[in-house]
């Protein structure tokens, strides 16, 4: 899985758009978004997202495959077995 995709995923996971991650960085959404895209993504580029959204940059490199989310808004599943 691509950088960029993880990034989207853990964002949606916090109920984050690239809107809203825009504002809590105080710049333009293009601007996250070609970030977000870069192929030569920097540190310190990956530590802002990371505060914005409120989450570590370790998340964005950690897949879980077991882990269950919403089809539709991203975020994960909460499964209780009784």
């Amino acid at each position: 899985m691509k950088l960029a995709e993880n990034i989207k995923r853990v964002a949606a996971e916090h109920g984050k758009t690239i809107s809203s991650i825009a504002v809590e960085m105080g710049v333009a959404q293009s601007h996250v978004s070609r970030t977000i895209n870069n192929t030569r993504i920097t540190l310190q580029d990956l530590e802002r997202i990371s505060q914005a959204i409120g989450c570590e940059v370790q998340d964005f490199f950690v897949t879980d495959s077991a882990k269950y989310v919403c089809p539709h808004c991203g975020r994960p599943l909460k499964i209780n077995i009784e």
